[in-house]
């Protein structure tokens, strides 16, 4: 139901008193405020059914101005919370009212002054019940600065602050990773470090998140298993795709893989599992050569983008993987993975060179081991993927070297020479 800004300011109050963490982190949230701002005036609800902590249920923000706002805050909390709780409060509730009138810019500018009293009041307490509000701020300066950066950009200006934003959650960060009081606010570091790598990511800053990463893997950060799984599932699928654009896909499967074994639950973790997959696939192909089965492509609702990539590559079938790959070019692009998808092609020529192979032998079993490079260009030349030779002589120099052939090339001879034990190491999917 709806109430007054009197009675948010009340509850506030009694919340800060009694220490409730996760009441205070309730009422600081502004986020509804942005889903209800985007909503159509037919659809927006004021009141009725709504948690009564929320901020976008106070009936009354649009008829107070911003001095007035600050006033009752102050008169309110100041005496009893102290200058920090009132100052955030009515930097939230200002906010909120600029984003419910649709200027989400206004509402960052103003959410931003709240950062440093909110820092000084996470410092000054010593209780580990403060860690949920800062969690809730960390999102609120996120999310409300990716709204301002969309208004300005589409009004032709330069989008400014999501980047500000990450200066802001740095200092959230340094405050919870030195913490006074109890050394157990520290819990509040990995999901600043998960909004912060969700910043970099969007601004395409990823050297940022180095720093972070070795602060996590540091001897003297808390244990990871202390964290939240919530927490340290994001921070894997991060780190996990981190090391994919590093193009360091062993690390990326283990922590693709930590990621996905321990994100279990209902709708919201498919979604999730879904998005872990979107990068786990082309990895346990390239590191494990592994592909997935259809069923688990459909499940996941990943069957369009990856399907006929499987086939190509368990088929050997090179022509059919570059009409995927261009089909879902932009799609891959746009989830960071089509270097990934390039690297998949080694596999599909390997498939292919191992078919090649046994044609040859069972034309040619006296040189089994000798196969013909016009031949390989031959059957890409079949498959409708015209090469020269010097472009098949390349194309299997690189498989000798990742490990996926075992021989050498003849140029003078324009033979692939391979060995005669285990020419083609064994993988999964074959």
């Amino acid at each position: 139901m709806a109430f007054t800004y009197a009675t948010y300011l009340q509850r506030v109050k009694q919340a800060f008193s009694r220490g409730d963490g996760a009441q205070v982190a309730a009422l600081l949230d502004v986020t509804g405020c942005l889903v209800q701002a985007n909503q159509p005036a037919s659809k927006k609800k004021r009141g009725g059914g709504g948690l009564e902590t929320k901020l976008e249920h106070v009936s009354d923000l649009a008829q107070n101005t911003t001095q007035q706002l600050e006033s009752k805050a102050n008169k309110a909390l100041r005496s009893q919370c102290g200058d920090s709780a009132a100052e955030v409060a009515a930097s939230c509730a200002v906010c909120a009212r600029h984003l419910l009138a649709g200027d989400p810019v206004q509402a960052y500018d103003r959410l931003a002054l709240s950062v440093q009293p909110f820092v000084d009041l996470f410092r000054t307490e010593e209780q580990t019940w403060v860690v949920p509000p800062l969690h809730a701020m960390a999102d609120n300066v996120r999310l409300v600065a990716c709204s301002a950066d969309d208004a300005i950009r589409s009004r032709g200006g330069e989008p400014d602050r999501l980047e500000n934003a990450g200066n802001h959650l740095m200092t959230f960060f340094s405050a919870a990773n030195r913490p006074q009081g109890d050394p157990d606010k520290r819990l509040a570091t990995l999901r600043v470090v998960n909004s912060l790598f969700r910043i970099y990511f969007a601004l395409n800053t990823l050297r940022n998140c180095k720093y972070l990463v070795r602060v996590v893997d540091a001897k003297k950060f808390l244990s990871f298993e202390s964290f939240a799984c919530a927490d340290r599932v994001t921070y894997k699928f991060f780190v996990g795709r981190l090391a994919v654009y590093e193009e360091d896909f062993e690390c990326a499967d283990s922590y693709l893989t930590y990621a996905f074994d321990r994100c279990l639950g209902g709708r919201e973790h498919r979604k999730q599992r879904s998005m872990i997959l979107k990068y786990l696939v082309p990895v346990k192909i390239l590191t494990r050569n592994q592909l997935p089965s259809e069923a688990l492509l459909r499940k996941y609702a990943l069957d369009q983008r990856y399907a006929e990539v499987c086939r190509a590559v368990r088929e050997g079938a090179v022509a059919q993987f570059e009409r995927a790959l261009a089909k879902n070019m932009e799609l891959f692009v746009a989830s960071g993975v089509f270097l990934l998808m390039e690297r998949l092609r080694q596999a599909v020529y390997r498939r292919l060179l191992k078919k090649v192979k046994l044609i040859h032998q069972a034309m040619r079993p006296e040189k089994a081991v000798q196969v013909p490079l016009r031949l390989y260009a031959a059957a890409l030349t079949w498959q409708g993927y015209e090469c020269t030779l010097d472009e098949v002589e390349c194309i299997c120099a690189n498989q000798i070297y990742r490990g996926h052939v075992k021989g050498y090339v003849s140029h003078k001879s324009g033979i692939l020479v391979l060995s005669k034990k285990e020419p083609f190491p064994p993988m999964s999917f074959e």
